[in-house]
């Protein structure tokens, strides 16, 4: 006796069996996402402060405690912004910690990689900035519970272990020579995190004086990510924005590290120079991070897909046209 819808089913549970081998290549997993919704800046509370990749409250965010410092700073959150601002002469901090202390992101396989998305609009760049960069950016781990602040504070010395980025922030050009937008690397050692500028080695840079700076008012979008390969690390971190950059393109520069540190991050930190320098207010309307794994699969082609089940339909038919005309 024939079978002639089980023929059919079984040449397509094959065809499905053998996408089911083949999976997407893995996508990035979100381990902050926050846009303030709830209009705080200080959840979750200690001991974890980061959501970690779960929006536990159900407000529509995963969310990340955030802390400032400086004289005359203030931050203020309401939904959609996190608003910072420092008083004149006074440089100011902001730290935040996406993961807890004893769950960093942690770069185990190659092609593991962290994403860092942050996106702010600037009010009052300066016009008259220095040559230096007076702009720094930090993606590290904080060694152990006791490095980190559990209130408003600059994060106190430490071995820190990561990357950043320094830069120059101007209108109308940038300021510096050359190397206005630069990743740096944190050197061994316990010190300030980002005021100690001789505790980081610079990697790679971009930008001139004649390069289109900052406006105040548009919004700017900062990407860094590390990513690790088989030879080390590779750092990549782009700023873009309308006007910044030659042709409005943005900055970017990339770097592969031979010699990297720890792969393990769980510490985001901005540290403004003075509004004199940088700009008088930080606009923040995203903060994320994410990690992707370097372990995904081989993805299927979706041709090979439809036409493997295709042949699996046309040969149930003929299969079933063959049967009709038997005696």
């Amino acid at each position: 006796m024939y079978s002639i819808g089980g023929f059919r089913v079984l040449l397509i549970a094959c065809a499905l069996g053998l996408a089911a081998l083949y999976r997407s290549p893995a996508v990035a997993s979100l381990v902050v996402n926050d846009t303030w919704q709830d209009a705080t800046r200080t959840d979750p509370a200690s001991p974890g402060y980061s959501e970690n990749g779960v929006d536990s409250d159900a407000d529509g965010d995963i969310e990340s405690a955030w802390f400032r410092s400086g004289t005359g700073s203030a931050v203020t959150a309401s939904a959609g912004h996190l608003v910072a601002s420092s008083g004149a002469g006074t440089s100011m901090s902001l730290t935040t910690y996406f993961t807890p202390e004893a769950s960093p992101v942690t770069l185990t396989n190659v092609g593991d990689k962290i994403s860092l998305h942050w996106v702010f609009t600037p009010s009052g760049v300066t016009t008259t900035s220095t040559s230096n960069q007076d702009m720094r950016i930090a993606l590290v781990d904080s060694p152990g519970a006791g490095a980190r602040v559990t209130g408003d504070a600059t994060p106190g010395s430490a071995a820190y272990t990561g990357y950043g980025v320094f830069l120059n922030m101007k209108s109308g050009t940038l300021g510096a020579a050359n190397n206005n937008f630069q990743i740096e690397e944190r050197n061994a050692g316990s010190s300030a995190l980002l005021s100690a500028s001789g505790s980081w080695t610079s990697l790679a840079g971009t930008g001139t004086n004649t390069t289109p700076g900052y406006t105040s008012g548009l919004t700017f979008t900062f990407d860094m990510s590390v990513t690790k390969t088989a030879a080390g690390a590779d750092i990549a971190a782009s700023m873009t924005g309308t006007g910044l950059g030659a042709g409005g393109n943005g900055l970017s520069v990339t770097f592969s590290d031979t010699t990297p540190q720890a792969f393990i991050f769980d510490t985001f930190a901005l540290r403004p120079g003075t509004p004199e320098t940088t700009a008088t207010s930080f606009d923040t309307s995203l903060f994320q991070v994410s990690f992707t794994s370097g372990a995904a699969v081989p993805e299927i082609s979706s041709f090979l897909l439809v036409g493997v089940v295709g042949f699996a339909t046309i040969a149930g038919q003929h299969f079933v046209r063959r049967r009709r005309s038997a005696p």
